[in-house]
């Protein structure tokens, strides 16, 4: 009998991770999983692939790891002119030495040292305007020369932040078509190894509001991709690793959203805050009660709250955030693939993003309250049950302790770890085991069954199971297990 097989598609901004789950008999045997390992340039396997596609000089493409050398060459890199500033001046000091230089007088001549000094101070003001004015202009031109350079550049990054997230984009080249040609390259990979019968289970990051437009949009995406390998190329792997941009280019067609075709090609899409979550949940490792995981990407940071009941999942509420590693870097002035992380990383700015996470519980917690009215329930008794609650972070930026800190009442902070996989069957389970945290997503996609499944609790219920006759007074406490 045939394995069905189902692959947990993590793209991500900087880099994408992928979890196979195998499962003998035709999906009725014991489930087995393994991580898809890539070969960077140097021959050797990760676990990782960059989220990266490159124009070579010759016009082809390569994608993830890529050889700057052989970028192809657009507008020269933008250098902002020098400008020299204006000196500190001793102004009293220069119209003494001016006027014994120009009279021949070592005597002191107040009234026409003052003349000199008005003269003096006059001309300085005049050259700090100057300078002020082709400092501004310099820095104005250089931006622009950088904007240009950027449009030309032929390596791009961050286009699935740009398609899926509030990312500015400026390029000759449609982000949603490099993602098209980026997961077209996934889709090869993973059919030299398994074929074409598989499932893919991929994660975007949405809030409840837009999850069901940014599903369309993944789904086009990847069966858009799924016919450049199969209908254009024929599954001939080198024959699109050949091709000419501009070839390639009119060879890519945007599919129309499709549920029929979505069935056919056996895809799902799930939000990732739901993909990061369904993992831990599904296999009984969190107590019951409300709780907030936190997924920090190089993109976004995703969120839900939600309650363990019975080891089931109930999510009420799940944002995406447009920050995240990615973020804090190009605030703090580096490029987040160039530079180490944290000694590179403003300490305002992480502030600022720890309270963008802050803001969004406090908000959560306000509305609570707001559900209580009319209960019964006295507010403290909500509080005092939220207090210390659980906030499990998993992403890369989990890996950064100024990152993964309480948030608000939710301050029993847990990072995801290899415990969760210690049932399962996993190839090389110790050597993945380090790297849990990066490699959590993939995993709880490929746990994820069918995008049917993320159905939303009405939080207007979620103190359904008191009512009033249920609160005694003031001495009443919500059940912690619960709440």
């Amino acid at each position: 009998m045939n394995d069905e097989i189902r692959i947990g598609l993590d793209f991500g901004t900087h880099q994408t991770k992928i979890c196979i789950q195998r499962t003998p008999n035709e999906g009725h045997g014991v489930p087995e999983y393994e991580f898809f390992k890539f070969i960077d340039l140097k021959g050797k396997e990760q676990y990782f692939i960059p989220s990266v596609i490159q124009i070579n000089k010759d016009d082809t493409l390569s994608y993830g790891y890529v050889d700057p050398e052989e970028e192809k060459e657009g507008l020269p890199l933008p250098h902002m002119e020098e400008v020299v500033p204006v000196e500190d001046s001793h102004i009293t000091e220069d119209a003494e030495e001016l006027y014994s230089k120009y009279t021949g007088n070592d005597s002191y001549d107040e009234e026409g040292i003052n003349a000199l000094t008005d003269m003096l101070e006059l001309k300085y003001e005049i050259d700090k305007e100057t300078y002020e004015e082709r400092k501004e202009k310099a820095l104005a031109k250089y931006e622009e020369e950088k904007a240009n350079y950027n449009k030309e550049r032929n390596l791009f990054r961050y286009f699935k932040q740009a398609t899926f997230a509030e990312y500015p984009w400026a390029s000759n080249y449609d982000q949603k078509i490099l993602c098209i040609w980026y997961l077209a390259y996934i889709i090869f990979l993973l059919e030299e190894r398994f074929g074409n019968e598989f499932a893919i289970n991929l994660g975007v990051p949405t809030d409840d509001k837009c999850f069901r437009q940014k599903r369309e949009l993944a789904t086009q995406i990847i069966i858009s991709a799924i016919n450049l390998v199969e209908n254009e190329y024929k599954g001939d792997f080198s024959l699109f690793l050949s091709e000419k941009v501009d070839d390639l280019k009119k060879k890519t067609v945007i599919a129309e959203f499709s549920e029929d075709d979505k069935d056919f090609y056996r895809i799902n899409v799930f939000p990732e805050a739901y993909a990061s979550l369904i993992g831990l949940t599904s296999r009984g490792k969190l107590s019951g009660g409300m709780s907030i995981n936190a997924d920090i990407g190089g993109g976004t940071t995703d969120i839900s709250f939600f309650i363990v009941k019975d080891k089931i999942p109930q999510i009420y509420k799940y944002w995406s955030i447009p920050r995240g590693l990615n973020y804090i870097a190009e605030q703090s002035g580096f490029d987040y693939s160039e530079k180490d992380f944290i000694k590179n990383a403003d300490v305002k700015i992480i502030e600022k993003f720890n309270h963008k996470k802050e803001d969004i519980v406090y908000e959560l917690s306000r509305k609570l309250i707001d559900l209580l009215r009319g209960s019964g329930i006295h507010k403290s008794s909500l509080l005092k049950a939220l207090r210390d609650r659980i906030v499990v972070y998993n992403g890369g930026g989990s890996t950064y302790k100024e990152l993964a800190t309480p948030i608000y009442l939710f301050s029993d902070v847990k990072l995801v770890d290899a415990d969760l996989w210690s049932e399962e069957i996993i190839k090389d389970k110790g050597r993945v085991g380090r790297l849990f945290s990066l490699l959590a997503t993939a995993y709880g996609l490929s746990v994820c069954d069918s995008d049917g499944d993320v159905v939303l609790c009405d939080l207007d219920t979620i103190f359904s199971q008191y009512t009033k006759k249920d609160v005694r007074y003031e001495k009443d406490e919500i059940d912690k297990d619960v709440c």
